[in-house]
C-alpha cells in the first residue's frame, strides 16, 4: 500500500491492513507481535463470550479517500503506487499493468463507496469481565500482543485519473485489457474519457483497514484501551490504538 495511503489512514485512527480473505466483521480477536511483525487473526470476538451477549456491527457511510502519486515523473513509480492500491480492493496482484497508454506519468487515486462496520466500544467494554480466554497462548496476553478490532475499514472499488484533470486518449478506450490484466482477480474500465475504474472481484468490498483497541489484564479484571496515552512533559495526549503505524501489516495463518 502507497505510503501516503499508510500516512492518511493512520491519521483517521486506522490500521492498513492486508487480509486474504473477505467476509470479516467486528468485533473480532488479534494477536500482533512488533519483534517479528507477526499479525494473527484469532477470530470473532462472540466465540469466547457467551451465547447472545455481542452486539450486531452498525454500518454507514465513510468519504471518499483521495491521492495523488505526483512526486516522480517515472511511470514505474505511477504503477507502484497502482499496485499497492489495488490491495485495498482485495486485488493482491496484478499480472501486467503498464500505464504507457495513459499519457501521463501522474496520477490522482480515488477509494470511493467506502463503507464501515463497527460495534461502539463503550458496548464491549462491559463483556469483557465475561471473556473466556482458556486454550490461547498466554505469552499474547503477557506481552500486550492482544487486541480486539471494533471497526473495519471496506472498499470495491478504485478510481485514477490523470493528475493534470485531462482526458484519457479516446484511441486506446476499449483496449484497456491490453494495458492491464488484473488476472481475474478484478475488473478494469473507462468511466467516460476521464477515469478508469477498478472493482474487486464479484463486487465483494475488501476490508484494507481497521480500528481496534488493546486488551490487557489488570488485577482480577480486563480493560480495554481503545486509545493511548502518550506522555510529552505536562501534556498527555490520547491517540488511536495503532498496532504499527507507518506499515500495512499483513494477517498470517489465514
Amino acid at each position: 500500500m502507497a505510503d501516503a495511503l499508510v500516512r492518511k489512514l493512520n491519521e483517521l485512527g486506522y490500521q492498513p491492513v492486508f487480509l486474504p480473505r473477505t467476509g470479516v466483521e467486528p468485533p473480532e480477536l488479534y494477536s500482533y507481535s512488533r519483534a517479528d511483525r507477526r499479525l494473527v487473526r484469532l477470530g470473532e470476538l462472540k466465540a469466547i463470550l457467551p451465547p447472545g451477549t455481542v452486539p450486531a456491527p452498525t454500518e454507514g457511510a465513510l468519504s471518499d479517500i483521495e491521492l495523488h502519486q505526483t512526486s516522480s515523473k517515472k511511470l514505474s513509480a505511477a504503477v507502484d503506487f497502482l499496485s499497492a492500491a489495488l490491495k485495498c480492493i482485495g486485488i493482491s496482484a496484478a499480472p501486467k499493468i503498464e500505464l504507457g497508454f495513459t499519457g501521463s506519468t501522474e496520477f490522482s487515486f480515488m477509494l470511493t463507496g467506502v463503507r464501515q462496520r463497527s460495534v461502539d466500544p463503550l458496548l464491549l467494554t462491559g463483556l469483557l469481565q465475561q471473556l473466556d480466554l482458556r486454550g490461547l497462548p498466554q505469552d499474547d496476553l503477557a506481552e500486550g500482543r492482544l487486541h480486539i478490532v471494533y471497526e473495519y475499514a471496506y472498499a470495491n472499488e478504485l478510481r485514477m485519473t490523470r493528475g493534470d484533470k485531462q482526458d484519457f486518449d479516446a484511441s486506446v478506450q476499449g483496449k484497456v485489457g491490453e494495458f492491464i490484466d488484473l488476472g481475474g482477480k478484478g475488473s478494469v474500465a473507462f468511466a467516460g474519457n476521464s477515469a478508469l475504474t477498478f472493482k474487486g472481484q464479484g463486487g465483494v468490498a475488501a476490508a484494507f483497514a481497521y480500528k481496534a483497541g488493546q486488551l490487557t489484564r489488570n488485577a482480577n479484571r480486563w480493560e480495554f484501551h481503545p486509545e493511548q496515552v502518550k506522555k510529552g512533559g505536562f501534556d498527555e495526549t490520547p491517540e488511536p490504538f495503532l498496532p504499527q503505524p507507518g506499515i500495512v501489516l499483513t494477517v498470517l495463518g489465514d
